[in-house]
């Protein structure tokens, strides 16, 4: 009898290995409906203009694939579409007492007027069924589909259209976690192609997806990360900060990670928050922009970190402060360009900010080693308490920066000559041509 048990502890353990850890088993047999999707799309008969959607939840990753749409406009070959999809809560039903509508459509109706596409209507309760968009291609930005409505998942959309991915982030590191997380085999055996963000990250998904990479049924690509397109020095001072312009104070932003899973990269929010707000009631030499992820605020309350009315009242002292305020708007170029110095925890926004030449100040975590490249790592001025952020900040004050030299060459390593854009369309119009025999 224990020997049976034993058989079939190490039956279920490979299973869970297979489905849950490697993802094997579910993409090995993903592989023939994936296949008969391709084959019944590439048989469509082509059109003089290439439809391709890009769907959209988040007001806040608008910027990752703006780039791409704003070409997509630009070229009389493509026909581009916004599908504004709100975000729900469970990852099984459709229609729900409750839909996060308001927000991305008021972003929707404030960024591209009545061109976008409602995909629910919040007086009915239904959504609009995807197919009768005809859409070629359509991206996505986000690996994790709980929050979506199961028509406009990959594993259905991906019957009708092309799904094409970039990935919200570009990943720091080349950790197996973080690949697991934003390339994980449950989304991506759905996509078609899968524009990385970096060679190694093209690197891991050609060895992940081997067989159907080779088979021809997905591509896979570096093409750059088409947000650091749109990069290029404020033309004019954000209206963030809390005042002009004034000689002698020193601008900073902090931008805190949202997690405190050490796992992830910890975070230093609660270890000093209220000495940064403390810096700038106290220091009428420097402005403070604190600039929370859109996960931050909401993951604190509801990981039991801190109420909600705790939150609030620590906000407060930011409105309250002439030298603070806080960030919450989706494009943030023109204030990073308009600051002095970035305060983080590990965040992919510092290497939006390597491009604006300013030093950038970690606040270090355990293993952060495995977050970061040596290169980027190297570049960073690391502090272990607040005595040292002050410390640094005040040498930094002086004009003297070492590590500038080591920031700019990063920044050219992350971001290739010509447009990622331009690149990620012309992959598009590769494979569209392929069955139609002629360029577009």
């Amino acid at each position: 009898m224990e020997n049976n048990q034993g058989i079939i502890q190490k039956v279920l353990g490979g299973i869970k290995s297979a489905v849950f850890e490697k993802g094997t088993l579910i993409y090995k047999l993903n592989i023939p409906s994936f296949r008969r999707s391709r084959i019944k799309i590439e048989a469509r008969p082509a059109r003089e203009r290439i439809k391709v959607g890009f769907l959209l939840q988040l007001p806040e990753n608008w910027s990752v694939i703006r780039s791409v749409w704003e070409a997509a406009r630009a070229d009389e070959c493509f026909e581009p579409v916004v599908l504004l999809v709100p975000e729900i809560e469970t990852a099984y039903y459709i229609k729900l007492k409750e839909v996060k509508w308001q927000r991305i459509y008021s972003f929707g109706e404030k960024m591209f007027g009545d061109e976008a596409v409602r995909t629910y209507n919040p007086e009915t309760g239904e959504w609009l069924d995807p197919e009768t968009l005809n859409l070629d291609y359509v991206f996505l930005m986000r690996p994790f589909e709980t929050y979506l409505p199961k028509m406009y998942r990959a594993s259905d959309l991906r019957r009708h259209a092309k799904v094409c991915y970039v990935t919200y982030s570009f990943l720091v590191t080349s950790r197996p976690e973080m690949e697991q997380l934003e390339y994980n085999t449950h989304f991506i055996r759905n996509v078609s192609m899968i524009f990385c963000e970096k060679q190694g990250t093209l690197e891991y998904v050609n060895h992940k997806f081997a067989e159907t990479i080779c088979s021809g049924d997905q591509k896979a690509f570096f093409c750059g990360y088409p947000q650091y397109d749109l990069i290029a020095p404020g033309k004019e001072d954000s209206l963030l900060w809390p005042r002009q312009r004034e000689e002698g104070v020193f601008r900073m932003i902090w931008t805190p990670r949202w997690t405190t899973d050490p796992k992830l990269g910890g975070s230093h929010f609660f270890d000093y928050k209220d000495q940064m707000i403390g810096w700038a009631e106290k220091n009428a030499s420097i402005d403070l922009v604190f600039r929370p992820h859109p996960l931050a605020l909401a993951n604190y309350v509801s990981s039991g970190l801190i109420t909600k009315k705790e939150q609030e009242k620590y906000l407060a002292r930011y409105t309250e402060c002439e030298n603070a305020a806080v960030d919450r708007t989706t494009e943030y170029y023109d204030t990073f360009f308009s600051s002095d110095c970035l305060i983080t925890d590990i965040s992919a926004v510092m290497l939006d900010y390597l491009f604006t030449g300013k030093p950038i100040v970690y606040c270090t975590s355990p293993n952060d080693q495995y977050f970061f490249t040596p290169e980027l790592h190297e570049c960073l001025y690391k502090v272990e308490s607040f005595d040292e952020i002050i410390k640094v900040v005040e040498h930094l004050r002086t004009g003297d920066d070492p590590k500038k030299e080591l920031r700019e060459k990063v920044a050219r390593i992350l971001k290739p000559e010509g447009s990622a854009a331009g690149s990620i369309l012309s992959e598009i119009k590769k494979d569209y041509n392929e069955r139609r025999h002629e360029s577009c």
